[in-house]
């Protein structure tokens, strides 16, 4: 046996394909994984596409603020740049709160008051995601979730 399918049979024997809902062989793993990364390459084209995705995708401080303001925004919640810094310790108050702010500006986030209203308290500063932004994204899951669906 050669390096390469001795090297082959060590990753094969590490992957943990009982996870997934359909079987994958020793014939069959390098082609998944191709399958993979041509849909991951497609993932970024189509966010690319995207302006706002491009801009809270471009870098891994942007999208754990992202997905944070998203998941309060479906889950109904509140959250503020306070919270952001909590939720996420390793960046600092003042890198959350530009991101967040350049966001703002942009138009990818906005302020809303936790019932949707504006209100007369100027200090609310309740941020919630663009429509758009909400849009897009959940366009983006839904076309990875129907790629995984057809691998089955």
């Amino acid at each position: 046996m050669n390096k390469q399918e001795e090297r082959d049979q060590r990753i094969f024997s590490k992957l943990k394909f009982e996870k997934l809902p359909f079987k994958v062989d020793e014939l069959s793993w390098k082609k998944l994984g191709g399958d993979v990364s041509a849909f991951i390459h497609e993932v970024f084209k189509m966010r690319e596409a995207n302006e706002g995705l491009n801009w809270c995708f471009a870098n891994i401080k942007r999208v754990k603020i992202f997905l944070e303001i998203f998941h309060a925004n479906e889950a109904g919640v509140e959250i503020y740049k306070e919270e952001i810094a909590k939720k996420i310790p390793e960046y600092s108050y003042k890198t959350i709160a530009k991101i967040v702010d350049d966001g703002i500006l942009h138009g990818y986030y906005e302020l809303l008051a936790p019932d949707g209203n504006l209100g007369k308290d100027g200090k609310v500063k309740n941020i919630r995601p663009s429509e758009e932004l909400v849009t897009d994204f959940l366009n983006l899951c839904i076309e990875i979730v129907s790629f995984i669906n057809a691998k089955k």
